[in-house]
């Protein structure tokens, strides 16, 4: 008796919930949700579709949350041969959101390689906005990255950027972003044409982005220019990314001329079979501070013009013990370029450098003969290397912890330790202490070229004898 009244009672729940469910009515696509909606808005959201970089497993998709924007959703066709115009193809998926170009965009990042098209909608003072149809094209036409943009400046602090979409050219509008060395945001803004002044309103187009005026910038500091170029169907077809800092090493140059100008000892190669990374090695003097690395945009302009050499903010690290400090720049591109430290009241600047990643690309290897004609002074013997313009040659050698013990110049290919018969100059102030014996050491040996290029790099170890 009593398991019949439970089974009635669940019967009763059961038909209770089924006619509740029929009763409510749930939108499953969006066209049933733009049905639910008591209003609509004609401005659309302004959302683009892209690949991350190398990676087309991997979408984004970004989209402009005005202030005031709730209920931030993404849909896209249940199947990518349907009609992208019909809101009823569109089911609603759940990816994650984060915010990018220091929160004015978010984005949404969508794991699949499959093509589709998607859209955006989210709620604005009680009105639905819905994006444009994106159609993805993660493997058909991924998007491309790239850092080639030409900025020049109106003024210090009006910078103009141009570019070229030559090998993505179904482009139709340009989404210009800059932000600052914190991500933090400073403007946005839509051109057709493949130029930009900051900020020159004349040839902006909608949609507007910057609801207020961007401020001025800042004279040395650094800030990052992000342009997507996108095409009829709202995809990015390239991505370009660049650091941009206002003031020349000219503008520097005057803004210091309370600084009397000195030399600076720097050098440049690549990194260890890598033609797509330069190391800028440079001599700080004791008490230097400030260092700066600046470039041209080529090699096709005057070197010994400062007014060519824009600043780029790289890392630098100690090398040698914290004798020597060294630039790592992440480009294949050919330039000239210099280093800069203050030290003493001075302005210390290199000689420019004329970087080759391309043309003479660094050789590295470990041959060298060493013999002991005497206990604890090895000879270091080297032959020149593929590329025969070394003028000069530095040798370092340190302790097997990398304590700095000597740096030394000479133009033959051959070095005894320690003996300065044929050193041309050298980077230690002090004699050099006697090597050890049995104890392991790190010699190193750097090809010059007349415009301070690393054609050869020559490191080996060896125990004293």
């Amino acid at each position: 008796m009593v398991f019949k009244k439970i089974v009635l009672l669940l019967i009763g729940i059961l038909m209770f919930s089924c006619s509740e469910d029929t009763a409510i009515s749930v939108a499953r696509n969006l066209q049933e949700y733009i049905d639910e909606t008591s209003k609509i808005s004609e401005q659309p959201v302004v959302a683009y579709g892209a690949n991350a970089d190398a990676n087309t497993r991997l979408t984004y998709v970004f989209y402009y949350p005005e202030a005031g924007a709730s209920e931030v959703r993404y849909y896209e066709l249940t199947a990518g041969s349907l009609d992208e115009n019909n809101f009823a193809n569109y089911r609603r998926e759940s990816l994650v959101s984060e915010a990018v170009f220091g929160g004015k965009l978010k984005r949404f990042s969508r794991a699949s390689d499959s093509e589709t098209w998607c859209l955006v909608t989210y709620v604005k003072e009680g009105a639905l906005r819905i994006s444009k149809p994106i159609k993805l094209k993660n493997t058909s036409k991924a998007t491309v990255y790239t850092d080639e943009v030409t900025i020049n400046y109106k003024t210090t602090l009006e910078p103009n950027f141009t570019w070229n979409d030559n090998t993505t050219p179904e482009s139709v509008l340009y989404f210009q972003v800059i932000t600052d060395e914190e991500e933090a945001f400073v403007s946005a803004t839509h051109t057709k044409e493949k130029y930009f002044q900051y900020y020159d309103l004349s040839n902006l187009v909608a949609p507007v982005i910057n609801t207020v005026v961007p401020e001025t910038l800042v004279a040395d500091a650094v800030y990052n220019f992000t342009m997507l170029g996108i095409d009829a169907d709202n995809w990015v077809n390239f991505v370009i990314k660049e650091q941009f800092i206002p003031r020349n090493l000219e503008e520097y140059v005057t803004a210091n001329a309370d600084k009397p100008v000195a030399s600076a000892i720097a050098f440049a190669g690549n990194a260890n079979g890598n033609k797509a990374q330069t190391y800028i090695y440079f001599y700080p003097i004791e008490g230097a501070f400030q260092y700066r690395y600046y470039e041209t945009e080529n090699t096709n302009v005057d070197q010994t013009d400062y007014a060519n050499y824009k600043r780029r903010s790289l890392t630098n690290e100690v090398q040698f013990g914290g004798k020597f400090r060294r630039f790592t720049n992440n480009s294949s591109g050919e330039v000239w370029c210099l280093v800069t430290y203050i030290a003493n009241g001075k302005l210390h600047i290199s000689k420019p450098i004329k970087t080759k990643n391309i043309s003479k690309t660094t050789e590295w290897t470990t041959v060298v003969a060493i013999t002991y004609p005497e206990t604890l002074k090895p000879v270091f013997t080297w032959a020149e290397g593929i590329h025969a313009e070394n003028e000069t040659y530095l040798q370092v050698l340190t302790q097997n912890n990398n304590t700095f013990l000597s740096g030394t110049y000479t133009t033959e290919k051959t070095f005894q330790y320690y003996n300065e018969e044929n050193i041309i100059d050298k980077i230690h102030t002090e004699t050099p202490p006697a090597i050890v014996l049995d104890d392991r050491y790190k010699f190193y040996v750097f090809g010059l070229s007349s415009d301070n290029w690393i054609n050869l790099v020559i490191q080996n170890t060896f125990i004293a004898q």
